[in-house]
């Protein structure tokens, strides 16, 4: 930051303390217990990570295995019966068709709708 502007007649102070100048033993000290205190929270923060990352591999793992087990059942059932699958996907599919069909039908009624609108009001 900019020093203000200051009159020439003012003098300078010259015990201001200043970069060139060694630190006292008070702020010595001080920075020293602030890195020992930080030091001390960098190992407390690392115990409770290792902890915490301990609980979430082990519930990550959990989850793949389920996952895994799930998606196995569902490729049994698929090659058991192949017909209700094609079925079900065709199904599905007719479906989302529709659904889009009618939201596009309504979207284009709904412009077609203000651009009638616009030209009643104008004529």
């Amino acid at each position: 930051m900019a020093e203000p502007i200051r009159n020439l007649k003012t003098p300078v102070k010259t015990d201001t303390p200043s970069f060139d100048h060694e630190p006292s033993e008070n702020v010595s000290g001080e920075i020293a217990t602030l890195r020992s205190e930080i030091a001390n929270l960098r190992q407390l923060l690392a115990e409770r990570t290792g902890v915490a990352y301990e609980k979430i591999s082990g519930r990550a793992s959990d989850a793949a295995h389920y996952v895994q087990s799930e998606a196995s059942s569902v490729a049994g059932t698929i090659r058991e019966h192949p017909a209700a699958t094609t079925t079900l996907f065709a199904l599905i599919g007719a479906i989302g068709f529709a659904i889009g069909y009618v939201v596009a039908t309504a979207s284009a009624e709904s412009k077609q709708a203000w651009y009638r609108r616009y030209l009643s009001d104008r004529f």
